[in-house]
């Protein structure tokens, strides 16, 4: 029964983690954000840091959030070790990934569901003490988890299992730009009319996704759909961190350097940069009667005075061209990711682009960003909601609401296919290898793709994936139906002909099923020409979107079978 439904939705971060929450039998359905955290300072704060502090001696205790002492061992940013495949920009120091998850003390998996899970009780506590408890115990959940539109279906799959780890079922997932387009256009106040193409830029603390919208359908209720595939990249503001971490070091020099950095004073200077300079800056003084600076002090570290570079007693006074260079690089890796974004809409709408871009996500509240995108797209209206930081959350949790603006269809991101074997051509296929297969002929492997970057896909759709599969005599003796197949994604412009090298070209899971409840007769038996029995058997594999997730099924003749297992590996 929908009145006792409680939709949770989760908003996990890389620097910072939200959630937001509503009930299905809320007339006006405005879900509410948990704005009190342990250790926030100020009121009404919407997120927590993405922190965790381990207890050395007993990894199941730790510490999380806001309660994390500046100067702890902590452990951060550790949402991207779930997506190691992540390219990282040239203009910040080399990340040692295989490095970093050595140090860890449990999986990238693990940590993120001991943080989940934290972060839950303490939303349940906080929900209870506005509703009462016993309601709140009784009222059905529902779970939904936004993830960022560049990741990869394994990273995908790995905080759906974190989210169950920590408890969390049953949980759907939803991209974070989805989700801020369903809260932009509930609370807004533009008039969108049918036709109108919008883009949504999620820029993050780690990543920043862009997904462009047209309207559809506006009665009775908002219907819109993707233009074109969702771009984005690592161009989130923990990179402006880094920066400013090699800023410093720069500023002080190597000796001076490694006794700063692991010191008090440089963990409240980090702390400075990030809640006052990295929010404060707007990149020059335009109508303001002020210019950018600011006061970074490492006091108590003592450090040699540099006068000429700003650095004068343990203070560093930081002008606008220190903050340009440190913004900069990582600004104009978003406008280019923007730009893409615009310039596919223009190919694809005949020329016309989009109406308006709307900026979401911690880093999309920047007043610099703002700016300089302002500056780019003059014809383009840029607009900022007042709760960007919130959005996520909060739109998350309307996609639960049937009454509420809804995505209709996806465009997709990459090819997905499997290989298959094909009859070799002598012309075609020459120069690659070749074998004789169960069935006698001479075959070489070729690519089936079922799905093609830019693809419709409507969300309410089944995909079948035609499959034929081949069982020798003794398998079909002993029962031994079991269905393996690696399904492979590409990010070429072109899905290629064979398999490839290219490391745009790779497995994205493995399908996994039993074939022991078809029946016998679905299997036709053949002979081949050395007087060989075999099997053959066609099926359907049903692809299914659930959220940002794929799923499968087995169908034959239209009959489900059975459910298939995606095994995803990192």
């Amino acid at each position: 029964m929908d009145d006792s439904r409680l939709i949770i939705a989760v908003d996990f971060g890389t620097t910072y983690s939200g959630i937001a929450y509503c009930f299905a039998n809320q007339r006006n359905s405005c879900p509410i954000p948990i704005d009190n955290w342990p250790g926030a300072t100020g009121i009404d704060v919407p997120k927590t840091p993405t922190v965790i502090c381990y207890d050395k001696q007993n990894p199941r205790n730790f510490v999380w959030g806001g309660s994390v002492e500046p100067q702890a061992d902590s452990i951060s940013d550790f949402k991207l070790l779930l997506d190691p495949s992540q390219k990282w920009p040239e203009y910040i120091p080399i990340i040692n990934i295989t490095k970093k998850l050595e140090e860890l003390p449990k999986s990238p998996t693990e940590i993120t569901a001991d943080f989940i899970g934290a972060i839950y009780n303490h939303a349940i506590e906080e929900i209870s003490k506005k509703f009462p408890r016993d309601y709140v115990q009784l009222c059905r959940k529902e779970y939904i988890f936004s993830v960022p539109a560049v990741w990869s279906d394994a990273a995908k799959y790995a905080t759906l299992k974190a989210a169950q780890m920590a408890g969390l079922t049953p949980v759907q997932l939803i991209k974070e730009p989805e989700a801020a387009a369903l809260w932009i256009t509930k609370k807004l106040n533009v008039a969108l009319n049918s036709g109108d193409i919008f883009v949504v830029c999620d820029a993050g603390g780690g990543t920043v996704d862009l997904v462009s919208y047209e309207v559809e359908n506006t009665s009775p209720q908002l219907q819109v759909k993707e233009v074109v595939p969702g771009t984005g990249g690592m161009a989130g503001s923990l990179n402006l961190n880094k920066r400013f971490e090699c800023a410093v070091k720069e500023l002080v020099g190597e000796k001076q350097w490694s006794a700063l950095h692991p010191s008090k004073g440089f963990q409240r200077a980090a702390s400075q940069f990030e809640k006052e300079i990295k929010k404060g800056f707007h990149g020059g003084s335009d109508d303001d009667c002020f210019d950018d600076e600011f006061y970074v002090n490492f006091y108590p570290a003592k450090l040699a005075d540099n006068p000429n570079c700003g650095l004068e007693s343990n203070t560093w006074t930081m002008v606008e061209d220190d903050l340009m260079d440190i913004f900069n690089p990582v600004i104009g890796d978003i406008l280019k990711l923007i730009n893409e974004q615009v310039e596919r809409v223009k190919v694809k709408m005949g020329g016309e682009g989009p109406k308006y871009i709307f900026l979401v996500g911690g880093f999309g509240s920047n007043r610099y960003l703002m700016k300089r995108i302002m500056n780019k797209y003059s014809n383009i209206e840029v607009l900022q909601p007042p709760d960007a930081w919130a959005a996520i959350a909060k739109g998350a949790a309307l996609s639960r609401m049937s009454s509420e603006a809804t995505v209709t269809s996806l465009s997709a991101t990459r090819h997905y296919g499997i290989a298959v074997s094909s009859m070799y051509d002598e012309i075609e296929d020459q120069g690659r290898p070749f074998r004789e297969a169960i069935t006698g002929r001479i075959v070489t492997t070729k690519m089936l793709w079922y799905i093609h970057t830019g693809d419709n896909l409507l969300k309410s759709a089944r995909i079948p994936f035609p499959v034929l599969r081949h069982f020798t005599q003794h398998e079909y003796e002993t029962k031994d139906f079991w269905l393996f197949i690696p399904l492979f994604e590409s990010q070429e412009e072109t899905a290629p002909r064979y398999p490839s090298e290219n490391e745009a070209f790779r497995v994205n899971c493995e399908l996994m099923c039993s074939l022991s409840k078809m029946p016998k007769h679905l299997f036709k038996k053949h002979i081949n020409k050395h007087k060989q029995t075999y099997y053959l058997v066609a099926l359907n594999l049903i692809m299914t979107l659930e959220g940002a997730l794929m799923t499968f099924s087995l169908e034959i003749d239209g009959v489900l079978y059975d459910c298939v297992e995606a095994k995803y590996s990192a």
